[in-house]
């Protein structure tokens, strides 16, 4: 076999790798091409770097080895076979209940003082020392004052 650019003979050993030119420094700086360097970006992670010919990546390409890859999170994660239907919901003949407005376990009465003495400025403590000073038939306590506090107000106290 002889080299497609000066004619010389070329070694066993090239033409066997596939090689139709020989090493002079002319013909390799006509013919060699050398490897081509493809980044691959992978999520979440460093770039893979495959070296090889264009012929090569393209084949590997096309056969999906680049592709994204189902990572499967465990085994089994998906069902096996076609998917059921959807479904839908049943149709419910009654309408919605309207909402009745929440009832609490203090008196009208307990929650006018509490959020009287709270608007003055007096903490928890304080509300409960002059309720039960002024209104001690009310029973008043801290627990009680700050489940008052905590609600929203009732509607028709504003």
């Amino acid at each position: 076999m002889t080299c497609v650019e000066c004619g010389e003979e070329l070694l066993e050993e090239r033409a066997q790798l596939g090689y139709d030119y020989c090493t002079r420094p002319d013909c390799q700086a006509r013919r060699r091409r050398g490897l081509t360097i493809t980044a691959i970006g992978v999520n979440k992670s460093a770039d893979s770097f495959v070296v090889a010919g264009d012929d090569e990546i393209r084949a590997r390409g096309e056969a999906g080895e680049f592709a994204k890859k189902d990572t499967n999170l465990g085994v089994g994660y998906r069902p096996v076979g076609p998917l059921p239907p959807p479904r839908r919901p049943a149709a419910t003949a009654t309408p919605p209940a309207v909402q009745t407005p929440p009832t609490h376990p203090w008196t009208r009465e307990q929650e006018q003082v509490v959020r009287l003495y709270h608007e003055m400025g007096l903490s928890p403590a304080r509300i409960v020392e002059r309720a039960g000073r002024n209104t001690p038939r009310l029973g008043i306590t801290t627990a009680l004052v700050v489940k008052i506090l905590s609600a929203p107000r009732r509607s028709t106290d504003r």
